[in-house]
């Protein structure tokens, strides 16, 4: 899933780098749905960066404002 998506607004970030992230290092992204209000249609991300060892460089979180996904599009697997 690519985010913030087609819609997709964002509200907020926090960064907090917690190691060096050095050339030649490789950097892995990940968000993790920690609160989803869809009468809002307010989405929280726990945002981290890991190193290729698997050390955490970056941690933070995200707010986003969401479009619902069409019926249709969920349906053939565009969610």
């Amino acid at each position: 899933m690519r985010l913030p998506g087609p819609g997709g607004i964002f509200l907020s970030q926090t960064l907090k780098f917690v190691r060096p992230v050095r050339f030649g290092d490789t950097i892995t992204a990940r968000a993790e749905v920690l609160t989803w209000r869809p009468e809002k249609r307010l989405l929280i991300l726990r945002t981290t960066c890991t190193n290729q060892r698997g050390e955490a460089v970056l941690d933070g979180e995200a707010a986003l404002l969401v479009e619902p996904v069409p019926d249709g599009a969920r349906k053939a697997g565009r969610s």
